[in-house]
């Protein structure tokens, strides 16, 4: 399945927003920007609550009244989903659309139903979400992973949900910082476990390796060494074999992500159908996954190059992920970025577009902060602006009077320092 549109009206900071893409740019790499205090991660987790649904979400324990816009009574978000009916299946009874029209729809609404009471409530549409996103069939897979991805450190009591609550446990983190990502460790030794028994499950362990193990997936061709009772192993750039739990915030944040995200998509659709047939370097079944802040702990290098892997190698799988950087921006040629509006102004939510969304896919770093679309940045330090005025107070006074020999080697001191603003004048050897 893929969001095709999303409505969210009085949840928290957002009074009013709607976003929508085609069919044919559902999968792909899909980016939600704005400030500190914009609203990014309410937005993601207003469509992680949709599509867990009502059934599940208690489990969450949220006080539903801190999500209701303040000063309104009623929020609702609106999920427009398009389903593959090869993938997705409907349960129980009932005729289901026409695969020629492949929209449900679904809404979720939080109400007060006194002064003191905030209800999650579901309006009557057809065919009711239980039999899709909400229910027991086959598909409909959606993961959301919050700001915070870690392998250990959550809470143990919170993470017993992955165990009772399957559909909510794929959304879990990015509801608050209490979630560790420890389940896939587990998961992966007891596939060694599996493999050494000749349990086919067990079968699954080697293609993830080798899908990890990429040349194009994690820096300084760092690879995953080894599965087994001790733990699971990595030699590093400087060929030092490390613990998982010992690699750096940015390896773990990644790493923790793909290796559940994987888990979870092999519980869902089979371990034997993810991978394509023809090239186990690809994952090939489709699903909506959310991401906050997928730039945490990454080196811009990273930042630049990891939509366009997850794309690659996801290339069914429809990414929606906020962040603070204009390097992520660069793999939404297959997407799009949407952007929200600073807190306090009169802006509106709304796609960025035209020569702006250009600048964002394929111009430098100053190109994008040059859009506005990331506010008023500065893109040089006010030292540096001081630096930059005496430069220009020098070149001018070389034009007009000449300048002493200390001056001229502060001038060629700060065209060094300041290449890009550095006088095109030839300089004297004097």
């Amino acid at each position: 399945m893929y969001l095709k549109k999303i409505g969210i009206e009085n949840i928290r900071s957002i009074e009013h927003l709607m976003w929508e893409v085609s069919k044919d740019d559902a999968a792909g790499w899909h980016v939600i920007i704005g400030d500190n205090g914009a609203g990014k991660s309410t937005v993601l987790r207003a469509i992680a609550l949709a599509l867990v649904g009502p059934r599940e979400a208690p489990a969450l324990r949220q006080d539903w009244n801190d999500w209701l816009k303040r000063g309104t009574n009623k929020g609702e978000i609106w999920l427009a989903v398009d389903w593959e009916p090869k993938f997705d299946r409907f349960s129980g009874k009932g005729n289901k659309p026409s695969p020629t029209k492949q929209n449900v729809n679904l809404t979720l609404a939080i109400m007060r139903a006194d002064p003191a009471t905030v209800v999650l409530h579901v309006p009557d549409v057809i065919p009711a979400a239980d039999r899709h996103v909400w229910g027991p069939g086959a598909g409909w897979f959606s993961a959301s992973y919050g700001p915070f991805r870690r392998f250990s450190g959550g809470d143990k009591d919170q993470e017993k949900l992955f165990y009772s609550n399957p559909k909510l446990a794929r959304h879990l983190s990015v509801f608050g910082e209490s979630i560790a990502l420890s389940e896939c460790l587990v998961w992966l030794k007891n596939l060694h476990y599996k493999f050494l028994e000749g349990d086919p499950e067990g079968d699954l362990l080697e293609p993830v390796k080798k899908f990890v193990n990429q040349s194009d997936f994690l820096p300084h061709d760092t690879r995953l060494e080894s599965v087994s009772s001790k733990g699971v192993r990595f030699v590093d750039g400087n060929r030092c074999e490390v613990d998982v739990e010992s690699l750096s915030d940015g390896y773990r944040s990644i790493l923790s992500m793909t290796f559940e995200l994987i888990r979870q998509l092999a519980a869902t659709y089979g371990a034997d159908a993810i991978f394509a047939k023809d090239d186990p370097t690809k994952i090939v079944v489709p699903g909506v996954v959310l991401v906050d802040e997928i730039d945490a702990h990454l080196h811009p290098t990273w930042q630049r190059r990891i939509g366009q892997w997850f794309c690659d190698h996801f290339p069914m799988i429809q990414f929606i992920v906020t962040t603070h950087s204009p390097l992520v921006c660069q793999s939404a040629y297959k997407g799009s970025i949407f952007r929200l509006p600073r807190p306090g102004s009169e802006e509106k939510p709304a796609m960025v577009t035209g020569l702006e969304r250009d600048r964002l896919l394929y111009g430098n770093v100053l190109d994008a902060y040059g859009t506005g679309a990331f506010g008023d940045v500065a893109a040089q330090s006010d030292k540096a602006l001081e630096m930059l005025e005496r430069l220009a107070m020098l070149n001018q006074k070389e034009l007009t009077e000449g300048l002493t020999r200390a001056e001229r080697q502060e001038q060629r001191k700060l065209r060094a320092i300041l290449p890009t603003a550095a006088s095109a004048m030839p300089e004297d050897d004097e």
